[in-house]
C-alpha cells in the first residue's frame, strides 16, 4: 500500500510541474468577494467564493495536486546550501495576502474513488477527510508565501520545515456536506511574525439551487524550523496590508498572537471559582451525609465519560517529514469525540466548532498512540468534548521508562496533543449535564465551558 502511494504521489509531483500556479492563474476562477463574517473580527480574502454565485467554469486544480506538490517542494530543500550567517541575515520581501492565495477543488461529482474515501457512515462527507485538508491545505499556503516565486515549482527563499503548531479554531456553518458534489477550498496566509503564521482557509460547495455556500472557515497557526535542527526557528516573510480590510485583519491576528502564551487567561477567575464552590455546596446538600456528592438522574459524574482508543502508527499515515501527519491526529480525535458525544446524547450529533487544537510533540512511526476524550461542559443541547492525545513506547522513548512505575499498572505516557470540540445534540435535546468531582475535572470543566460559550456567541447566535 506504501508503495503505492508513493508511485502515485511521483506520478502526481510530475503532473504538478506542468501547471502554472500564479497568483493569478488561481486566484482568477473564484469570484470576488473581500470579507466573510465570523461574528467578531472580519477575515479579509484577496479573492473568495462568494457565499452565493456560480461554481467556476475554468478547469480547478484537484487537491491530489496541491498535497504532491508539498512533497515536491519539501523534497528540493538543500538545508546544507545555506550558511547560519545567511538563515540570520538573507534579507527577506514581505509578501501580500495575494502572493499566498490557493484554490484547489476535492473533485467528488467525478472522481468515485475519492467520492468512497470521503463518504461517511450517514452518506454525507466525512468531517475527519475534512480535516485532513485543511491541514494539507495550511502548509500549502504557507510554502507559497515563503517561496522564491510565488510557486512551489520554485525553490524556498531559506531553508524550512513548516509544520502545524496549533489550530486557532475551525468554524462549522454548514455540517452535511453532500458527498456527490465538488468542494472547493480556498486560503491564504493572513499573518506573518518572525518565525510564524496564521493560514486561513474557508470551504465551499453548491447547494441545491447551484448556489456556491460557506461550509466552513479555519485558522491555524504555523511555524518555520530548520531541517537539520528542529529547536531552530527560521525566519519568515513578513506580510503587508494592500487596503484597511487586509490591515484589519493582520492586526486582528496579531493581538492574538500576543495572547497565545497569557497564562492569567488561562487561570479561573474569581466568578469561575464561586461557580465551582456553589456546585459543591448544591452536590453535597442534597445528601445526609456530610461532604458526600448526590448526583441527580440529569447528572454524570465528568470521569465516566471518558472514551478512549489506543493504536500503533504505522508508515501508512507518515508525512513528507516522516512524522505521523497532523491531519490524521485530528481525524482520529474528531471521530472519538463524535462518538462519545453520540454515545453520550444517545443520538445523532453534529459538529459546530473546533478550538485551541494542539500539537506540543510530534508522532514518530511506531509509537502507541493513546486518544482519551470526555464530555467537559453541556448547555441545553450543546456539548463540549475534549480528546487527549499522548504516545507511549519505552523502547524509543527512554524517558518514559525512566517515568514509569510498576505499580501503576499502565506504561508511562507523553503528552503530544489537545483537541476541543463543540456539539449539538440533533435528536435528542435533553443531554445529561455533565458535573466535575475532582478539581482537575472542575479546571477542565471551566476551560470546556468558556470554549462552549464562545463558540455560542460566535457561530450559533
Amino acid at each position: 500500500m506504501l508503495a503505492k502511494a508513493v508511485a502515485k504521489r511521483v506520478f502526481l509531483v510530475r503532473h504538478f510541474a506542468k501547471i502554472a500556479l500564479s497568483s493569478t492563474g488561481t486566484a482568477s476562477s473564484i469570484q470576488k468577494r473581500n470579507v466573510y463574517t465570523t461574528g467578531e473580527a472580519e477575515t479579509c480574502f484577496y479573492h473568495g467564493g462568494a457565499l452565493h454565485g456560480e461554481l467556476p467554469t475554468e478547469p480547478d486544480i484537484p487537491i491530489d495536486l496541491m498535497v504532491s506538490s508539498i512533497y515536491g517542494h519539501v523534497a528540493k530543500c538543500r538545508p546544507n546550501d545555506f550558511s547560519d550567517e545567511e538563515k540570520k541575515t538573507k534579507p527577506l520581501t514581505p509578501r501580500t495576502i495575494a502572493h499566498s492565495y490557493r484554490k484547489f477543488v476535492i473533485p467528488l461529482s467525478t472522481d468515485k474513488e475519492k467520492q468512497s474515501q470521503y463518504l461517511s457512515a450517514m452518506g454525507n462527507v466525512r468531517i475527519g477527510k475534512i480535516l485532513e485538508d485543511l491541514d494539507h491545505m495550511a502548509v500549502h499556503v504557507a510554502y507559497v508565501h515563503n517561496s522564491e516565486n510565488g510557486s512551489l515549482d520554485g525553490p524556498m527563499t531559506l531553508p524550512r520545515t513548516i509544520v502545524t503548531a496549533s489550530v486557532k479554531r475551525i468554524d462549522f456553518h454548514k455540517e452535511d456536506i453532500n458527498s456527490s458534489r465538488d468542494v472547493i477550498i480556498d486560503g491564504q496566509v493572513s499573518y506573518a511574525g518572525t518565525s510564524s503564521m496564521q493560514t486561513s482557509i474557508r470551504l465551499f460547495q453548491n447547494d441545491d439551487s447551484g448556489n456556491l455556500i460557506l461550509l466552513l472557515k479555519a485558522d491555524f497557526i504555523m511555524v518555520s524550523r530548520d531541517p537539520l535542527d528542529g529547536t531552530k526557528k527560521i525566519r519568515v516573510h513578513g506580510l503587508v496590508a494592500k487596503s484597511p480590510d487586509e490591515a484589519e485583519t493582520i492586526n486582528e491576528a496579531k493581538e492574538h498572537f500576543k495572547t497565545m502564551s497569557n497564562i492569567e487567561d488561562k487561570q479561573p477567575s474569581n466568578e469561575e471559582l464561586r461557580l465551582i464552590h456553589k456546585m459543591h455546596n448544591k452536590l453535597v446538600g442534597r445528601s445526609q451525609v456530610n461532604d458526600i456528592p448526590v448526583l441527580e438522574n440529569s447528572e454524570m459524574w465528568m470521569h465516566r465519560t471518558k472514551l478512549s482508543v489506543t493504536e500503533i502508527c504505522f508508515p501508512e499515515y507518515q508525512n513528507m517529514y516522516g512524522k505521523i501527519f497532523g491531519g490524521f491526529l485530528m481525524r482520529k480525535a474528531l471521530e472519538l469525540a463524535y462518538t462519545n458525544a453520540k454515545l453520550y446524547c444517545k443520538g445523532r450529533v453534529a459538529v459546530r466548532s473546533m478550538d485551541h487544537i494542539e500539537f506540543a510533540k510530534a508522532v514518530e512511526i511506531g509509537y502507541v498512540l493513546h486518544l482519551d476524550s470526555f464530555v467537559t461542559y453541556t448547555d441545553g443541547k450543546y456539548l463540549q468534548m475534549k480528546v487527549a492525545a499522548s504516545i507511549s513506547d519505552q523502547n524509543k522513548l527512554p524517558e518514559l521508562a525512566k517515568l514509569n512505575h510498576p505499580t501503576l499498572g499502565q506504561e508511562a505516557r507523553v503528552n503530544t496533543n489537545v483537541f476541543n470540540f463543540t456539539m449539538e445534540s440533533v435528536e435528542n435535546p435533553n443531554v445529561l449535564t455533565v458535573v466535575p468531582k475532582h478539581y482537575v475535572h472542575a479546571i477542565t470543566y471551566l476551560e470546556g465551558r468558556r470554549l462552549l460559550k464562545n463558540t455560542l456567541k460566535r457561530v450559533i447566535t
